[in-house]
């Protein structure tokens, strides 16, 4: 198989305090974007992972798929080859992506593949994206990120994805980060429409993001005075995201941002 593991960013990040396993309570709303890693995915006699520019391969994917067999007493394994598209340490779930991915079309190799519910635990396992991930639409995901709603289609939009150059460490952010005194929402409502979508972008942990990689906030506002109806961090960052209209209004962004060592315009969806 030959499998496209699409990008994530979070429209929606709220952090609640921390719980007694030590992650911290969220509730957010993750969109999958047309930015894609390529993973090539087959049978063989034992699994191993081959992504060039990772010593050993890409550890997640690997451990998904040795949970994948041993949750379906599968003897033999996988072999995967990973063509990295996605930048690491960037918020936009690259490694969680390739593993859901993994997990997913190697199940579909099985000779008897697991039922959802059994992936999605084993997903959990892996990392608090990954559960989410397993699916093209956009999700809900509250708790550590283990208990995932299926919303569906979100509005077309293009966007621009601008990194400063450097990755930012999750747990850096985490460890920046002060609550703030107020409730988390219950549910986030999926948008319908593009003035929806972009009133709904929010994200608590921009400002630690933000203090850690001052260049997040210059393109943070570069994408804004370029025309971008919403701009935020994604998750933990580094990457930052710019929402416009048209295909042509992010490309102009893009080609003029100043403090990005590495951009690309993407769309909403896996389209």
């Amino acid at each position: 198989m030959i499998v496209r593991a699409c990008a994530k960013i979070n429209l929606v990040l709220r952090v609640g305090g921390k719980r007694p396993d030590g992650y911290h309570e969220l509730v957010t709303l993750i969109a999958r974007v047309s930015l894609a890693d390529v993973l090539l995915i087959d049978t063989a006699a034992h699994t191993t992972v081959t992504c060039p520019g990772l010593p050993g391969g890409d550890t997640l994917v690997t451990r998904a798929l040795e949970l994948l067999c041993e949750a379906a007493g599968y003897d033999e394994g996988f072999t995967v080859h990973i063509d990295k598209r996605i930048p690491h340490g960037a918020g936009l779930g690259g490694g969680s992506a390739d593993a859901a991915a993994a997990l997913r079309f190697a199940n579909d190799l099985l000779p008897s593949p697991l039922i959802p519910s059994e992936l999605t635990r084993i997903a959990g396992l892996i990392g608090s994206d990954v559960p989410a991930l397993l699916h093209d639409e956009a999700t809900l995901a509250c708790g550590r990120g283990e208990h995932v709603e299926v919303l569906g289609e979100l509005p077309r939009a293009y966007l621009v994805l601008a990194h400063p150059g450097r990755p930012l460490a999750t747990r850096d952010v985490y460890a920046a980060y002060r609550p703030v005194d107020r409730p988390l929402p219950t549910t986030v409502q999926l948008p319908t429409t593009l003035d929806e979508l972009v009133a709904i972008v929010e994200n608590d942990l921009a400002v630690p993001a933000e203090q850690l990689e001052p260049a997040c906030a210059a393109l943070r506002e570069e994408l804004i005075v370029a025309g971008a109806l919403a701009a935020n961090v994604s998750g933990s960052g580094s990457v930052v995201f710019g929402i416009f209209a048209t295909e042509q209004e992010a490309e102009v962004a893009s080609a003029n941002l100043i403090h990005a060592k590495w951009k690309v315009t993407s769309t909403l969806g896996i389209r």
